[in-house]
Parts: C-alpha cells; structure tokens; sequence
C-alpha cells in the first residue's frame, strides 16, 4: 500500500473503488487477472492504482493465498573467469521479464557445473520456501526430477529426461541445431568435422550427438572418434583439445557453445596462426557473436533470454494447475552466418 498525497492515509482497494464508484471486488479481479471485467475497466483500474500510487500488500497476499510468491531457479555456473559466463545470467533475464507483471519474485541459486544440486532442491522442498522451480541441465534419470515428482511440487527443467512419467520442460531441438550446423559445414566442403561437446551424462548432449551422427551419414562419411570430444564446459580445455583434434586430422568444428567456440579457436590459431581462417566453425549460441568476430562462424542461434521467458511462463502455468503434458515445448535453432540469417536447413 502507499499513503495518498491528501490525508496521509494509505491506498487500499477500497480507496480505488471509491475513486472510481465501482465495487472492491471489480477492483480486485481487474488488478489481478480481469476476470469478468471488461479490458476498459481494467485499463481504467490500473490506471487509477498507478496515479493514486497502489502498491499490492504481498505479505498480505501471502497470507491469504499461503504462498511463497517466490520461484527457485537452480542454474549452472561455469567457473570461467577468462571469458565469462553469458548462458545463465540470459535465462535469467528472460525468467525476470516474464515474472515482472506477476507477483512472483525469482530467486537464483547458482550451481557449480557438475554439481545437480540435490540437497539445496530438497531444502527447498522440506522448507516450502518456494511455490516452483527451475532446474537446468538436466540428466537422464534426474534425481532432481524424481523427487520433485514424488512430493508434487511444480517445476520445469531445461532439457529433457528420459523418465517415464511426464513433467514440464522447455527444450531446443539440440538434435536439430548440431545437425544443422554439422550440415552447413559440410555444404562448404569440409569432411573431417569435429564435434566438441558437454559430458555425455547431460541429455541435450546426447541429443546433439545423434543430430552429429546424423549429418555424417548423410554425407557418407563414417564417424569417427577421434573426432569427438566431450568435456566440462570450458575455453582452456576446449582450447587444449584443439591440438589433439587437429592431430587427428580436423578441418572444421562444430562447438556447444560460445566458450568452447572461442577456446578451440585460440586453439587453433596457437597452431596455425593465421592459417585457422582456413578451418570451419560453427556452434550452437544464444547471442550474436558471430557478428564481433573475424573468422566466419555457422551459429545455430535461439536467444536464451528468450528461453528463460518460456521456462517461467511454462512453470506459471504449472503453478496455475495446468497438466504437465500442457506445459512441454520443444523449439528449433535458426541458422547464421557471422550474426546474419541464413538460409534455412
């Protein structure tokens, strides 16, 4: 509530309704979700509340709801200090964008890669100090996810599983996306192309080896492991793996993000000098740095403040009874070339 300019006296519903002439029930519903009220009633109630300066009680509301008004987001932090971490902190301004007209509040608790955190999700479950959560980096058999569905607490998870019963997530395509980027390298000739990747416990990176695999086949080239190189997500070791790649007969690289992009480009060039502009690059990016840098890079591109606005409308809808079959979504990348769009594969 807030004290109005005339007597001092805070700014309650009842002060709108008198405003306005109409009821403290029409007032609520249209602050709220403007149910059974006519979008010129809401527009006139809003714009009341904003003047007059009404700030919803949320202690208040808490109490009478008995929620927390407050959603977890478990989210990996790499230990990268050289480059910096630019995944999480995107979701996370998706997920405070998309909660910025609700009463919900989100709190990050960041996680070392690796680590699924499970202690601190079963903390939360046993304090009830959250109405949903936000797991990223999910595995297989996540044992986050089991718990969460054991004690029917709403969720979404960024990536999929493999369990048998259904819960929310939002996913891209990651079959697709390095399918598509493995294609756009062999389009331009390349045949040796190595994939460099995430520990193979994580689902989306399996998925990402199938669309690999995939793109091979088509091509008639036969795998090859030498080619393959799964890690932690990190530019120094992606920048040592470069050599042993390129020992292995390497001409291009299909990267999983943006940090391991640029450690095997340094990679590279610490070998060949300005003989790495004769390679191929391409990876999967929620940014445009392609556009920021000289060599030409294939990115299969889907914004991930974009995705962290869809993992909390998802978890919204959850949290507001939806099935959890309801609240699934799987998107697919777009290809550019150096931050410019591409034509479509």
């Amino acid at each position: 509530m807030a004290r109005n300019g005339l007597g001092g006296e805070p700014v309650t519903l009842k002060t709108i309704a008198a405003e306005l002439g109409v009821s403290v029930t029409t007032v609520a519903r249209a602050l709220k979700d403007g149910y059974k009220v006519g979008p010129e009633m809401v527009l006139k109630v809003r714009k009341t509340a904003d003047r007059l300066g009404y700030v919803r009680n949320l202690e208040g509301a808490k109490l009478r709801t008995g929620k927390t008004l407050v959603i977890m987001a478990f989210l990996s932090f790499t230990e990268e200090e050289e480059i910096g971490d630019s995944g999480s902190v995107g979701l996370l301004q998706g997920i405070h964008k998309r909660l910025a007209d609700t009463d919900y509040s989100v709190r990050a608790v960041p996680v070392a890669m690796g680590d699924l955190a499970l202690e601190q999700v079963s903390d939360v479950v046993r304090g009830r100090s959250a109405d949903g959560l936000i797991l990223d980096h999910t595995e297989l058999q996540d044992e986050r996810v089991k718990l969460l569905l054991e004690v029917d607490v709403p969720f979404v998870t960024y990536g999929r599983t493999e369990l048998l019963s259904p819960h929310a997530w939002f996913d891209i395509d990651n079959e697709f996306a390095v399918w598509q980027s493995t294609t756009a390298l062999l389009k331009d000739g390349y045949r040796r192309v190595a994939l460099v990747d995430g520990d193979l416990r994580y689902s989306y990176v399996r998925q990402r080896v199938r669309g690999y695999e995939k793109a091979l086949q088509e091509y008639g080239i036969e795998l090859d492991p030498a080619l393959i190189h799964h890690d932690m997500l990190n530019a120094d070791r992606a920048r040592k793996a470069a050599g042993r790649l390129l020992d292995a007969g390497a001409d291009s690289f299909v990267c999983v993000n943006e940090l391991t992009f640029l450690g095997v480009r340094a990679g590279v060039r610490d070998r060949l000098g300005a003989g790495v502009e004769r390679l191929g690059f391409a990876l999967r990016s929620g940014t445009n740095i392609g556009e920021y840098v000289a060599t030409k890079v294939y990115t299969s591109h889907f914004s991930r403040q974009e995705a962290g606005w869809k993992l909390a409308d998802l978890l919204l809808k959850r949290i507001g009874g939806s099935s959890p079959e309801d609240c699934q979504e799987l998107v697919r990348t777009t290809l550019r070339i150096n931050g410019a769009s591409h034509e479509a594969l």
